[in-house]
């Protein structure tokens, strides 16, 4: 992307940031009074990818929520744990601004980690995808107490090829006890051109230097994406959650030589910690 796209996008987060936003697995800003407090936990995951020979990987994920002032720092789904078995707290951007009042609108700043085939013999050789920081905007609203629909948009910030990305989804929520929800969703992502081709392409110099055919391709779905959750809260203080996540690469990045597996999942249980 140019330059002037580039300080087009930080400006609308910037502005965004300045009213409220609500987001999970990054910096956030203007977070609801009552979720002031930490939470730290961790999950055990069983997981695999698309890129590369698909191998199934088991980690131990940190994931954590706190609060600074007006700025939430938060990793995975931290920030939904601290409100599980608990009243529900407000969301959105106002409840004065009645036009707005079912609506949530969010902006916020992550590191997306890249990738690196130094593990993958296969694919070595290939150029890695490099660490950047990506800007992002969301917005949605509920419908109902149950179900709710989110979209977001985010933005390599540091032009290190990540283009940018388009993500959609509807989740139900359904109430098993006061202390217990269970959450479906489906979802899926969208990418532009320079996006698609950074994680899923193969430029004729790589094409040269690894003796494999070059791949590219344009904008486009990328994938579609099931869950399953749940969260319990066993105290005011101690939270179980879990679930698993499936995802189906789509389209022309379904069909890069680089996908190892076209369906690929995420499975994973972890215990949290809340300090109110």
């Amino acid at each position: 992307m140019t330059t002037t796209f580039w300080r087009q996008g930080l400006g609308m987060v910037a502005a965004c940031l300045g009213l409220q936003a609500h987001a999970e697995g990054q910096l956030a800003v203007g977070g609801p009074a009552g979720d002031a407090g930490y939470l730290v936990g961790a999950s055990v995951v069983s997981a695999n990818g698309h890129i590369g020979s698909g191998v199934t990987r088991y980690d131990i994920k940190p994931l954590w929520a706190f609060q600074l002032g007006p700025f939430r720092v938060s990793r995975s789904r931290a920030n939904s744990l601290l409100r599980a078995g608990r009243e529900r707290l407000e969301t959105g951007v106002s409840t004065e601004f009645d036009l707005f009042s079912d609506w949530r609108l969010g902006a916020s700043l992550r590191l997306d980690n890249g990738r690196s085939f130094d593990g993958d013999p296969e694919f070595q050789g290939l150029p890695d995808v490099r660490t950047t920081l990506r800007g992002r905007v969301s917005t949605g609203r509920s419908f109902g107490e149950r179900w709710n629909w989110s979209v977001s948009l985010d933005h390599d910030l540091l032009d290190r090829g990540g283009g940018a990305r388009l993500n959609t989804g509807v989740n139900y929520r359904y109430p098993v006890s006061r202390r217990t929800n269970l959450d479906f969703s489906v979802g899926g992502g969208w990418g532009d051109a320079r996006y698609l081709r950074t994680l899923y392409g193969i430029s004729p110099e790589a094409a040269q230097a690894t003796g494999r055919e070059p791949y590219r391709l344009g904008s486009g779905w990328e994938n579609l994406r099931l869950g399953a959750h749940f969260e319990t809260a066993l105290s005011t203080h101690w939270v179980v959650f879990g679930g698993l996540d499936v995802s189906r690469v789509l389209g022309s990045a379904a069909r890069s030589p680089l996908v190892g597996r076209l369906v690929t999942h995420g499975l994973g249980v972890g215990v949290a910690y809340r300090s109110k």
